[in-house]
């Protein structure tokens, strides 16, 4: 009877061994929800450094956030715009053969440039990858563009130009899938 009581308490110990471990299968399952619990999700996508806008620039990465409008200091305009590129402009100047009147700009070679007029921020001119919050930029499709408020387009001496939204530029064609290939706003220095 000794050695009957020994093997059954063998067995039983061994069935709850077989219980409360869990299957091969089960047990890289219960690793891979672990470990999926504890991974973070996506990082979350950086605020554009500039954020282009019909009545000036947004600065949404600034701490607080903050809008560049045109009529600002061009010394404040400057600053803001050096700090939220991580760069001084790459070239500084003026241009007395613009359309309205002879205009200063601060360059930031690839991505924009920003326009003064008396002393005052007056406008931008897009030429690299900045885009407005709407995802509208160099490259955009002409119904991208179409989305936008006021729409309107036109042949000039430019080319195929489009008015939308406070922006300007130009298209490639009048195609209806034209992209866009010069986006500005406010005044510029656009020689027509």
């Amino acid at each position: 009877m000794h050695k009957l009581t020994i093997g059954a308490g063998l067995l039983l110990l061994g069935l709850a061994a077989c219980d409360s471990a869990p299957a091969p299968n089960e047990s890289v399952a219960n690793a891979a929800v672990a470990a999926n619990d504890s991974a973070p999700g996506p990082a979350p996508m950086p605020a554009p450094a500039i954020v282009l806008e019909g009545a000036g620039l947004r600065i949404p990465s600034a701490t607080p956030p903050r809008t560049l409008a045109f009529g600002m200091p061009e010394a404040e305009a400057i600053a803001a715009l050096t700090k939220a590129l991580g760069r001084a402009p790459t070239e500084r100047g003026d241009n007395a053969e613009c359309g309205g009147g002879a205009m200063k700009f601060a360059a930031w070679e690839g991505e924009i440039t920003a326009w003064f007029l008396d002393g005052s921020f007056a406008g931008w001119d897009n030429k690299g990858g900045l885009k407005t919050l709407d995802g509208v930029g160099i490259g955009s499709s002409r119904s991208e563009v179409g989305a936008l408020p006021g729409f309107e387009v036109e042949e000039s001496t430019l080319g195929t130009e489009f008015r939308a939204g406070g922006l300007s530029g130009t298209l490639a064609s009048t195609s209806p899938d034209a992209k866009v290939t010069h986006l500005w706003g406010g005044a510029t220095c656009v020689v027509r």
